[in-house]
C-alpha cells in the first residue's frame, strides 16, 4: 500500500505535526509490519502505543535522550518493556556485544516482545515475564479491557481491570541470578508502581551499579500507590542521581519523564 509505504520512509524522521500528518492517513485499526530500530515487529493500530510506534511519533523526546545514552557493549534493563519499543532501541544501541533485560508482566504485550526477540534473533535481549517490585512474591497484576485502546497493565487495583496473580522478583535478585555487575541505563515505566521497582534495588543503587536512569511520573497511578512525583524524585537523587534537565517542578495530574544520571559518573 502507497500508505503504508510512505510511513515506513517517514518513521525515522521527526518534525513538527507528523502525528497529525500520519495519523490522517494510516488507518486506525489491523496489524502491520514495520521496521523499528532495524527490526521487524508486528503492530496492532488499535493500540495506542503501537500506532505511535507505526507512525514514528513515539515518545520522540525520550528516544532520542535513550539514545544519546547507550553504546556498544552496555547493559540496558528495560522495566515495563511493553511490546518491546526500547528493548528494539536498546538492542540496536547495545549491539550483540551488550546485554538487555527486558521484563514485561503483561501477558499480551509480553507475547508480542517474544516474538519479536526471536524473530529478529537479538541473542543479547533475555526477555522475562514477571514483575519487579520491593520484594519477592507473587501479586496480582490489573489488565486492562480489551477495547481500552491503550494496553497499560498495573500493579495498583485498577477499576476496570481484570486481576492476574504475577510473579515478582527484585531487581537486586534479578541482576545478581544474570550476572549483571552493571546497568549503564535503567527504564522505568510502570504505572505507579517505581518507588517499589526502587526499593527492590537498594543494593545496585547503594553500590553505585546504575549509572543513568529513564523514569516516567505518572501523578495519577503514584498517589494511587500512596506517593507523589515529589516523594519518587526526592528517592532517585537522595539515591546519587541528578536530573539532567533541572529540578523538576510536577504539575497537578501531570506525566512526563524524566532523565537522571549518577553525580560520581
Amino acid at each position: 500500500m502507497l500508505t503504508d509505504s510512505l510511513i515506513s520512509a517517514m518513521r525515522p524522521i521527526w518534525f513538527r505535526g507528523k502525528g497529525r500528518l500520519l495519523g490522517a492517513l494510516a488507518p486506525r485499526r489491523g496489524e502491520r509490519t514495520a521496521t523499528v530500530f532495524g527490526a521487524r515487529i508486528d503492530l496492532d493500530l488499535s493500540d495506542l502505543v503501537q500506532r505511535e510506534v507505526y507512525l514514528g511519533v513515539f515518545e520522540p523526546r525520550e528516544t532520542r535522550w535513550a539514545r544519546s545514552r547507550l553504546r556498544p557493549g552496555m547493559t540496558f534493563v528495560d522495566v515495563g518493556a511493553n511490546i518491546g519499543y526500547y528493548t528494539l532501541l536498546g538492542a540496536q544501541s547495545v549491539g550483540s556485544g551488550g546485554r538487555i533485560l527486558a521484563i514485561e508482566p503483561g501477558p499480551y504485550a509480553y507475547r508480542r516482545l517474544q516474538e519479536t526477540v526471536e524473530r529478529n534473533r537479538l541473542e543479547q535481549v533475555t526477555t522475562l515475564p514477571i514483575a519487579v517490585g520491593a520484594e519477592a512474591g507473587r501479586l496480582p497484576l490489573y489488565i486492562p479491557p480489551e477495547n481500552s485502546g491503550n494496553y497499560s497493565p498495573t500493579m495498583l487495583p485498577s477499576e476496570g481491570g481484570t486481576p492476574v496473580e504475577t510473579e515478582v522478583r527484585t531487581l537486586d535478585d534479578l541482576l545478581e541470578e544474570h550476572g549483571v555487575e552493571r546497568v549503564d541505563l535503567l527504564k522505568l515505566d510502570v504505572e505507579g508502581f517505581e518507588p517499589a521497582v526502587l526499593r527492590g534495588a537498594r543494593r545496585a543503587l547503594a553500590e553505585g551499579r546504575i549509572g543513568a536512569a529513564l523514569c516516567e511520573f505518572n501523578d495519577f497511578w503514584l498517589r494511587e500507590a500512596g506517593t507523589d512525583p515529589e516523594a519518587l524524585y526526592e528517592t532517585l537523587t537522595a539515591a546519587g542521581f541528578s536530573d539532567t534537565g533541572g529540578e523538576a517542578r510536577f504539575s497537578p495530574g501531570c506525566i512526563e519523564t524524566r532523565f537522571f544520571v549518577r553525580r560520581d559518573a
